[in-house]
């Protein structure tokens, strides 16, 4: 909901910045909070962004993840067949994380903004 609302006020070439995109634990991401370091899963709302093609998105691999949404074409969309992203799983974003999170380091970052 808070992207979806950041978004319609965002200008064109502008940033979204998130947090938390990058749990290391199942416990880090469970919900509710079950355990004193966690994330949530903010995770699943960064991956449907990331199969919009008019949003650019790249998770900095900086803190606990930072993700950033460009409001501009999309350099790599992911390509995913699924309609209902809060049913993935942390198995799936185990096993899939550096290519569904678009994960990037801060020199990366700054070339791309």
């Amino acid at each position: 909901k808070d992207i979806r609302n950041s978004l319609a006020i965002l200008n064109d070439g502008g940033i979204i910045l998130m947090h938390d995109c990058l749990p290391v634990s199942l416990g880090a991401q469970s919900v509710p909070r079950t355990e004193v370091n966690w994330n949530g899963d903010v995770w699943k709302a960064f991956v449907e962004q990331r199969t919009n093609p008019n949003l650019d998105s790249y998770t900095c691999y900086a803190d606990h993840g930072i993700g950033i949404i460009l409001k501009r074409k999309n350099s790599s969309t992911l390509d995913l067949k699924i309609t209902n992203f809060k049913k993935l799983k942390f198995n799936f974003f185990h096993k899939n994380h550096k290519k569904i999170m678009n994960i990037i380091d801060y020199d990366k970052l700054l070339k791309i903004i």
